[in-house]
């Protein structure tokens, strides 16, 4: 499949396999409201897509993602100063008393401009993390160079994360007197633990590839990232995409269920999958592989 380019983001689609690159290298690849866009754009194509299988999340150039643009900061900055008037605020405190509603909610709407939701997330920064977790089949971030602050929180909405010897990651938003609100709180822990994300978060420290894969932060630290993430989602393509589908959303139910929950899962997806003709054909070529290699 050619290339499909927005001003930001651009992808194509080899061999079931879709690479999802940030394309602002001049610039570390650092995020606008426009890239925030145009990840969510790309995220939702490859999420209606039945012929993709993995896929690779990158940035082009040197960085995965230096983090927020310092224009979008200082955009963010003057909005959050820009609420409402303590007239108005008086006023919505009156309705609210009066009717029960209003209130809070529309003061925090006016601050962080909340949206319609895409799955859990409402802000924009949070659909562009969280549409990856929408998209069916395992997403691979090739992270090289700098992960800092939403940069970090983009790689987090992947499935899994290949790191070079060089990134550098680090969620960096105390630094700035906010916290990390595009999924990080809720992401990292996931990973690395509560404590351990407690101390990355407060302490704002950036950490190595090394350090990261210890504790659980990155899956991987390879030469060339690209590559291996590249590799890695064709070896994911050649399987079952049935079986590809089931395998992420069992992974991802254990997060919010009960363990009967997910059990009970298990077995439908083991009835919906067993004697397809897609489960037969992968069954068959096994066979013959393996019949293949006892020959030889």
């Amino acid at each position: 499949m050619p290339e499909t380019t927005n001003s930001t983001v651009v992808y194509a689609i080899t061999d079931g396999v879709a690479h999802v690159e940030i394309d602002r290298a001049d610039t570390l690849n650092s995020l606008t409201r426009e890239v925030f866009e145009d990840l969510v754009e790309a995220g939702l194509a490859l999420k209606g897509s039945s012929e993709i299988k993995a896929v690779v999340l990158s940035g082009r150039g040197r960085a995965f993602s230096a983090g927020l643009d310092f224009t979008e900061l200082a955009r963010i900055a003057e909005a959050g100063a820009a609420t409402r008037s303590s007239a108005e605020e008086a006023a919505a405190g009156e309705a609210a008393a009066e009717g029960g509603e209003g209130g809070e909610s529309d003061s925090v709407a006016t601050a962080v401009d909340l949206g319609e939701r895409l799955g859990s997330a409402r802000a924009l920064a949070q659909k562009a993390v969280h549409v990856w977790s929408l998209v069916e089949v395992p997403v691979i971030a090739a992270v090289r160079g700098p992960a800092l602050g939403g940069g970090l929180q983009i790689a987090l909405g992947a499935d899994m994360r290949v790191a070079g010897p060089d990134a550098k990651l680090s969620l960096m938003e105390l630094n700035w007197g906010i916290i990390p609100d595009m999924c990080g709180t809720q992401l990292l822990p996931r990973l690395v633990g509560p404590a351990q994300a407690k101390k990355l978060i407060v302490t704002a420290d950036t950490i190595g590839a090394e350090e990261a894969l210890r504790i659980g932060l990155v899956d991987e630290v390879v030469e060339d990232p690209m590559a291996r993430a590249l590799e890695l989602a064709g070896q994911i393509a050649a399987r079952s995409r049935s079986a590809l589908v089931w395998a992420k959303r069992l992974v991802d139910l254990s997060y919010d269920s009960d363990l009967s929950t997910g059990l009970d899962a298990e077995q439908e997806a083991l009835a919906e999958l067993l004697g397809t003709d897609e489960q037969k054909q992968v069954v068959a070529a096994r066979l013959a592989a393996m019949k293949a290699r006892a020959k030889a």
